[in-house]
């Protein structure tokens, strides 16, 4: 079992290492025999035809491109070659779209190279389509520069012929590097913002303003009430459009997604039964054409146009483009939210749980109740004044909630006895520090909160417990909150002993610095002592 601990922390700390590189991807392991043993849960189905969580699927089952690569793929085993790539692999989508795909092989382990492949699939679809677009664009200068070449040889006869050939070249060429540019804005637009509005509105402006549209919305789908809501719009001159909320199968809208296809109208007097969107616009014309990511509708994209208007294939071409960025930000922007959304969740959970412990140990320890919620607060305004950034404050916090959670393992007739404890009693108190240890160091979100847990009772002379530490060798965490425990256990009564007033509590803590505890914490904590007593006085002035 250790072993297959170790090897999966292993796993893990690649794909980490690789996902930071190459950003966020899917990848799968694969074992010796090149058998798939694993996948990414972010693994797309459609990447491949075969059925990856089936046992033993081989890697050349699973993707094609891998067939007749064995050799190659036990050279990265045998550890004489680090790495394997197959580079853009168009593939064919069920919806008639072109995917690319990349493909890196390296070893799960550079040490133990027969450990295992890990393959990873890179969705290079944008990328792919913009090469795809710009050979296109060299084909047709090519064309072009034959046909001037052509014209060279019979100028006399056809120069007006070539001439005009030239011109409407040209025009061309001009026409696709500015729709070029229009995406490449589109796609920085996705790129550079979180907020799916911003980037829509980029999208929707660049669509009105190639395409001569006179209104272009962007509407997204709510998959629970099966609605359409508009996101963004362009152009619009009433209210009618920017208020849309349609059903599923309603109006051209609904219509488009329903069927899933771009539905045209150039003349919309031809159409008496057509449920149009925007009749107070004036529209003569209009085109809905669904958005679709990963095979899920996410949304329309409506245009309307004020006169009769019949596209040309090259405009419906540039129109399908336009619609896939939007589809594509949708669905990259929500998955970001989502993930946003699921980590905070995570996090609050996480926080929730260790309140819940750290009220545990209070209702267990009548005698100490309220102390974990003091020296929290307190400890919270030390490490705020040494300057730690915000996620060493959360480690703070959870330390010093669960700053005694080790006495969850101390016997009750200890922990509980209203009278000094015996040396054979302090020599099991004493195991407190150790046992938190135990119980948190397996939780890998609360392992950088262990330093208060675990070392709160080392001393500044390393006369402390559990480890004898000394100096420095106390993490700071643990110095500062050091401090606070003492100075709050102090100022409390217990059954064998009354709590002592503030002077006295101020002059042990003082007459400590130097051997009990860290002198640059004792003064920090003196000082906070004083700004909160001249708070007081003045709301009390007040």
């Amino acid at each position: 079992m250790p072993h297959k601990k170790q090897k999966l922390a292993q796993f893990e700390a690649r794909v980490v290492q690789l996902i930071n590189e190459w950003h966020r991807l899917a990848y799968t392991y694969v074992d010796a025999d090149l058998r798939i043993a694993q996948i990414s849960p972010n693994f797309p189905s459609e990447l491949t035809d075969a059925d990856l969580t089936r046992p033993g699927i081989s890697l050349g089952e699973a993707f094609g491109e891998f067939v007749g690569m064995e050799d190659v793929l036990h050279d990265i085993l045998r550890g004489e070659r680090s790495l394997f790539q197959i580079e853009r692999v168009n593939r064919i989508q069920a919806d008639g779209s072109i995917r690319y795909l990349s493909f890196r092989v390296v070893p799960l382990d550079v040490q133990k190279p027969s450990a295992g492949l890990l393959v990873i699939v890179e969705d290079v679809t944008s990328s792919g389509l913009i090469e795809h677009s710009l050979v296109q664009n060299r084909n047709e200068l090519r064309f072009v520069q034959d046909a001037l070449a052509h014209a060279n040889a019979d100028l006399d006869k056809r120069v007006e012929q070539r001439t005009a050939e030239l011109a409407e070249a040209k025009q061309q060429i001009e026409k696709q590097l500015v729709r070029m540019q229009a995406l490449r804005l589109n796609d920085l637009a996705i790129l550079g913002t979180t907020d799916l509005r911003v980037a829509l509105k980029t999208i929707a402006d660049q669509t009105r303003k190639h395409l001569r549209m006179d209104v272009v919305s962007v509407l997204l789908f709510n998959p629970y009430s099966l609605r359409f809501e508009n996101a963004v719009v362009a152009g619009a001159q009433t209210s009618e459009i920017q208020s849309a909320w349609i059903r599923m199968g309603e109006t051209v809208i609904g219509r488009a997604a329903f069927e899933r296809q771009t539905l045209i109208f150039p003349d919309v007097s031809q159409e008496p039964q057509l449920e149009l969107v925007g009749k107070s616009e004036g529209f003569l014309s209009c085109f809905a054409l669904p958005l679709i990511a990963k095979g899920k509708i996410v949304g329309v994209m409506y245009l309307g146009h004020r006169s009769i208007f019949q596209p040309n294939q090259d405009w419906l071409d540039f129109l399908e483009s336009l619609a896939g960025q939007a589809a594509m930000a949708i669905e990259s922007i929500k998955a970001f939210e989502d993930l946003q959304r699921s980590n905070f969740e995570l996090a609050l959970a996480y926080s929730r749980t260790i309140e819940g412990w750290s009220r545990a140990l209070d209702l267990r320890d009548m005698q100490t109740k309220d102390h974990t919620s003091r020296v929290t607060e307190l400890t919270l305004k030390l490490a705020h004044l040494v300057g730690m950034n915000e996620i060493e404050i959360m480690h703070v916090k959870h330390g010093a909630l669960l700053h005694d959670i080790g006495k969850m393992g101390i016997p009750d007739a200890i922990l509980l006895k209203d009278d000094y404890l015996s040396d054979e009693e302090w020599e099991i108190m004493r195991r407190h520090p150790a046992y938190a240890y135990e119980m948190l160091s397996p939780v890998e979100y609360l392992r950088p909160a262990l330093d208060i847990p675990y070392c709160h009772h080392e001393k500044w002379d390393g006369t402390g417990y559990p480890r004898g530490l000394a100096g420095e060798q106390i993490p700071l965490a643990a110095r500062l909150f050091a401090v606070v425990d003492v100075w709050d256990a102090l100022r409390s009564n217990r059954p064998y002993r009354k709590g002592w007033n503030e002077d006295q509590v101020r002059e042990y803590i003082r007459s400590q610095s130097g051997t009990h505890f860290d002198p640059y914490a004792v003064d920090l904590f003196l000082r906070l002592l004083d700004e909160m007593d001249k708070e007081q006085m003045d709301q009390r002035a007040v």
